[in-house]
């Protein structure tokens, strides 16, 4: 095993897309130079680990855990693993499946959460599992507001147990963090324990036996989180905008702990019976090539175990954008093929530039084309939209209403657009036009709610 480091390089450029032959450039130096490609633009700070029939081939540890101490990452440095925590409960509840606990065909009404709507008696552990539950997610307005206050299965099962089920459960799938959150209340129930005891003593305690004395390390320090803002600059996520850890997402694991999982999971099979692992496996309709991406504000961390060609690729990134799964796509193409694509900056960075550049006349008339032109493969839509709720965080709300205007000049059906030009002008202190915008998004949906206003921005509401 080779470990490399390497130091953050900030400059601006236009990169070009790195080619190595298969049996050419040595793995180690193919991870660093594509791993040192988002270190130039300042958007990767994190832990690489590459695992090749069963040998590490690459270790790779670059940035800082934190700016304003200088604190270095290492291979021990833990990161949030956002949604990747949602294997580790999917492992949790079919433990408890195989130990007669629980029944996959059980449906909520046995559990006596609290939920008043009656379809929700319909749901079954599986459904739960699949994201066939019919709940949507905890994103409303009013989480977005502090979602640090959320700190307790308790108070995030409150956000939706009053609210209408998207779908009847079974007929329909829709990811669904608030599930997950489900899961992790079910599993207390049945258990006794918390949720954080049982992953302590039934995952994490057996994947860290699978590891060495190096691997395992002394180190605790969890790395702080920074979002990649639209300026393509660091900024340290505020405390009320870190989501608290869940069973749907946000447990706290260094990328060796993280491959000792999945070691335990998929090759020794030590964590679940033959069947519990089948259930697992066909969480995901790929049986050769298993994924797993988590994301959020300041978090990003990839997964990707190729089983047919025995290559595993796991990144842990304190920086957002789905930066570690630009890494790991990147690395899988590298393995596969001996090149990868063209490294870019996120595709909201490039349209805020492209904006600053253009103007609002020719960015309206231009933007879709260059967009398609250089590359990018997001839905525009989301791109402009997000770009615009950026610019409201960071305090712009201003030059985020001309985006949002734009939106609702592309996609003049929907209400979440006008919605999206409610909250521009509310944020801008604009609270007539808003009341307004929204109205508009309300005739195309009678009884639409707010993303982002919990009182639909009604007068009389503070």
């Amino acid at each position: 095993m080779k470990q490399v480091y390497f130091s953050l390089l900030v400059i601006s450029l236009t990169l070009l897309p790195l080619r190595a032959e298969p049996n050419g450039a040595a793995p180690d130096a193919v991870v660093s130079d594509l791993v040192q490609h988002y270190q130039q633009l300042n958007w990767f700070s994190g832990t690489v680990l590459v695992v090749k029939d069963n040998k590490v081939v690459t270790a790779l540890a670059g940035g800082d855990a934190n700016d304003e101490t200088r604190t270095p990452i290492t291979m021990q440095t833990r990161f949030d693993i956002g949604s990747v925590q949602k294997d580790l409960t999917a492992v949790l509840v079919l433990q408890a499946v195989d130990n007669k606990l629980l029944r996959l065909d059980d449906t909520l009404d046995k559990f006596s959460l609290g939920f008043a709507n009656e379809l929700v008696k319909n749901i079954t552990v599986q459904h739960l599992l699949e994201h066939r539950s019919g709940f949507a997610d905890i994103f409303t307005a009013e989480y977005r507001q502090n979602p640090a206050a959320f700190d307790s299965i308790d108070k995030k099962l409150a956000i939706l147990k009053n609210t209408p089920l998207l779908f009847e459960p079974g007929t329909d799938r829709r990811y669904s963090n608030y599930g997950y959150i489900v899961l992790g209340a079910i599993l207390e129930k049945v258990s006794g324990k918390s949720y954080w005891d049982l992953l302590q003593q039934n995952i994490l305690v057996p994947a860290r036996m699978t590891l060495t004395t190096e691997q395992l390390g002394q180190s605790t320090a969890l790395a702080t989180p920074y979002h990649f803002n639209v300026n393509a600059k660091r900024v340290a996520v505020a405390a009320n905008e870190q989501e608290h850890k869940s069973a749907g997402g946000g447990g706290q694991m260094n990328v060796f702990e993280l491959y000792g999982f999945y070691q335990q999971l998929f090759k020794a099979k030590r964590l679940l019976s033959t069947a519990g692992l089948q259930h697992f496996r066909a969480l995901q309709k790929d049986q050769q090539h298993w994924v797993a991406f988590g994301g959020g504000k300041g978090v990003s961390t990839a997964v990707e175990l190729d089983f047919a060609n025995d290559v595993w690729l796991l990144v842990l990134a304190n920086t957002d954008r789905l930066v570690a799964e630009e890494i790991s796509m990147r690395l899988h193409s590298v393995f596969r093929s001996g090149t990868y694509p063209e490294v870019k900056l996120p595709p909201v960075i490039f349209s805020w530039r492209l904006y600053q550049q253009l103007g609002d006349k020719a960015f309206k008339a231009r933007f879709e084309s260059a967009y398609k032109d250089a590359g990018y493969q997001t839905f525009a839509g989301k791109v402009i939209t997000d770009l615009a709720r950026e610019l409201v965080a960071a305090g712009d709300a201003q030059r985020a209403i001309p985006l949002f205007a734009y939106l609702t000049g592309r996609y003049p059906t929907s209400p979440e657009v006008f919605d999206g030009l409610a909250f521009g002008y509310f944020s801008a202190g604009l609270k007539a036009e808003a009341r307004s915008a929204f109205d508009q998004a309300t005739e195309l949906k009678p009884g639409f709610n707010s993303q982002f206003n919990a009182n639909n921005y009604k007068a009389d509401a503070k």
